[in-house]
């Protein structure tokens, strides 16, 4: 007998090793000795050679998880076994591989795997695809699990809550048993819809805010929420944190403010809107963050979006508290129409570039233009004399406004990008220029750069002169634009009365900040 002849008869022996007398079918026999784990090894090898399901189900689930030859095996199950093509996406997404896990996601659902459902619907969610997410859970096989049922259940919540509607968390909070209750994904989400005040909105009510500057930080989903919360720890680190306090941040739905999203242009919303919660506001400003749009101030109302880093948050907070653009504005800003009547920031002065007179006069005249004035010295130059230019009758000098380059390390008054190209109607540049307190650029032009801690001096000492008004004066204006002037002087005098300097009080009742 040939040597091959005789390797295969010794495997058929080994295959079939107590094999009872009659008629068989190896391939059935071959699966139930592997099913009830009574299979040897050669009885495994051959049936593995063979594909057989049951044999490649079982050494892949012998074999070490993630590995190559997991993986291999699972590969091969997955063209008819929904749980190995899903537990391959679930291998793909640990690994960021997200192409490769939505395609095993999508196999597994091709083959009725209702976690793979509930599975990819999440990652929608996550990636903000609210539509698809949802379409996907209304596919979902009536036969599955409690635990998929549970997952489904918290997702379609926590879909109606991105959504902004909270009509339908209501129906389904009502809905919701003691087994959701106790799993670990019930727990969250009963937990963050009362941290988050989803379904109540007046818990601040009765809170006093810790500072002054207080500030009742919004967003639409809890991701966002909790991003908030990561901001405000990183800003609690930095200089700035001594000037402003945050009330414990709160949902709002997104349906609430109409705002105007884009990732090109700023956020913009229907400020009136903010009426329908400011009872339950104890703070000076209120801001937001939405999924997208460009990040702004206006007025007492900060916007900021999903993917601004603290850089631009920090930024943000600085316009709250009386700071201007270092960089250039837009050229129809209104910042740059014409030379300033009063001083009105903390950072920059917008002031003609050219004056005649003498040294001192002009000096005095423009220090009482400047917000930092006391913390220039005496010794320290701001103007420089034009000596090209020509004598007038009256032969008085002629100056140009800035400090000498030599005094770069010192505050005194050097020209911001602020007002760079600002144009007239006529496309004539105008005769306006920004000047800032120091040489080195800063925060207030470069996100990355620090907060200077000549800035932080100016805050300490100015007592928030170029403080912005409540958020109540961002409602007054809304009011006023659609032509309410009863309801604009209610909002008015609600903002009015966040001041203590009479000055003040009296610019925001008449509404000329």
């Amino acid at each position: 007998m040939g040597k091959s002849k005789l390797i295969i008869v010794s495997l058929l022996a080994l295959l079939l090793a107590g094999l009872p007398s009659g008629s068989f079918n190896l391939v059935d026999y071959l699966t139930n000795q592997i099913a009830t784990d009574k299979h040897n090894k050669a009885q495994l090898d051959y049936a593995l050679q063979q594909n057989n399901e049951t044999a490649l189900r079982y050494a892949w689930q012998q074999a070490k998880k993630y590995s190559l030859t997991w993986q291999r095996l699972a590969k091969q199950l997955a063209k008819t076994q929904g749980q190995a093509a899903y537990e391959l996406a679930i291998y793909y997404q640990t690994q960021n591989i997200p192409l490769q896990a939505k395609a095993w996601y999508q196999r597994a659902i091709r083959l009725e795997f209702p976690p793979a459902f509930v599975a990819l619907a999440q990652h929608y969610f996550q990636q903000n695809k609210l539509l698809q997410s949802e379409e996907l859970l209304t596919r979902l096989p009536n036969t599955h699990s409690e635990t998929t049922a549970v997952a489904a259940y918290v997702l379609k919540i926590n879909l109606a809550i991105n959504r902004g509607d909270i009509h339908f968390v209501e129906d389904k909070i009502a809905e919701f048993d003691l087994l959701k209750q106790n799993t670990k994904q019930g727990r969250l989400l009963l937990d963050n819809i009362n941290k988050y005040q989803v379904l109540t909105s007046n818990n601040n009510n009765d809170l006093t805010p810790t500072c002054a500057n207080s500030l009742q930080l919004f967003a639409t989903n809890f991701a966002h929420l909790q991003y908030l919360e990561t901001l405000i720890e990183g800003f609690n680190k930095q200089r700035l944190s001594q000037f402003i306090c945050f009330s414990p941040v709160r949902y709002l739905p997104i349906k609430t403010l109409d705002c105007a999203e884009g990732s090109a242009q700023a956020i913009q919303c229907d400020e009136q809107n903010w009426q329908s919660i400011a009872k339950s506001i104890n703070t000076r400003f209120v801001g937001v963050l939405l999924p997208e749009g460009g990040a702004n101030v206006h007025f007492g109302v900060l916007y900021i979006d999903a993917k601004d880093s603290l850089d631009v948050f920090i930024h943000e907070i600085t316009h709250l508290l009386g700071f201007v653009d270092e960089y250039p504005l837009a050229k129809d800003h209104q910042t740059c129409a014409t030379t300033q009547s009063q001083a009105f920031s903390e950072n920059v002065a917008v002031l003609t570039k050219y004056y005649q007179g003498s040294r001192a006069e002009v000096r005095a005249k423009v220090l009482q233009e400047l917000p930092w004035a006391e913390h220039i010295k005496d010794s320290t130059p701001i103007l420089q004399a034009r000596t090209r230019i020509r004598e007038t009758i009256s032969s008085q000098p002629h100056w140009q406004l800035g400090t000498p380059k030599q005094y770069e390390g010192e505050i005194g008054i050097f020209s911001a990008q602020t007002c760079a190209n600002q144009m007239n109607n006529d496309g004539e540049e105008r005769n306006v220029y920004a000047f800032k307190a120091l040489a080195t650029p800063t925060k207030m032009q470069y996100f990355s750069l620090d907060f200077p801690n000549e800035y932080v001096s100016f805050l300490q000492k100015s007592s928030f002169r170029y403080l912005m008004p409540s958020f109540h004066y961002n409602i007054a204006l809304a009011h006023f634009q659609q032509g309410d002037l009863k309801q604009a002087n209610y909002w008015l005098k609600q903002s009015s009365s966040w001041e203590k300097e009479q000055g003040r009080k009296k610019k925001i009742l008449q509404g000329h900040f």
